[in-house]
């Protein structure tokens, strides 16, 4: 009887690895995470579709200027999504530093991620610093 426990346990940890493995290693309920590299003048993302529901933005401005990333429908213009007073944005990342922006993306469709400074005469979001990326029904 014990060995018969004994090969039920190790059959449902090899499962509950399995799944894991399948969801990209992310807990239930925990965010999708996303790798953002910021460089003069792109905005490029480890994956292109990811799942509706809580997602995290880890940023890296590997660029030499200031940067910032705004998550909004694809082909709009600085418009962030707001709830509760808090947009959907990473202001002012310095060069050579990171941050994250977590959010929660409910409705499937096509989305960005965009620079929108403005500085020294140089437009990012006008050079082509955007990128846009699908989020799939769950």
């Amino acid at each position: 009887m014990r060995r018969q426990s004994a090969i039920l346990a190790v059959v449902i940890l090899a499962v509950a690895a399995l799944s894991l493995a399948a969801c990209g290693g992310k807990a239930a309920g925990g965010p999708t995470e996303v790798h953002v590299k910021l460089t003069e003048f792109k905005v490029e993302m480890d994956k292109t579709s990811i799942p509706a529901g809580p997602v995290k933005f880890i940023i890296d401005n590997a660029g030499k200027e200031k940067h910032e990333v705004v998550l909004e429908p694809a082909g709009i213009n600085d418009v962030p999504f707001e709830v509760n007073g808090k947009a959907s944005e990473a202001e002012d990342i310095e060069a050579g530093k990171s941050a994250t922006l977590e959010w929660t993306i409910d409705k499937p469709g096509q989305y960005q991620l965009a620079c929108h400074i403005t500085e020294n005469n140089e437009d990012h979001y006008a050079n082509g610093m955007v990128t846009t990326f699908t989020v799939a029904a769950p």
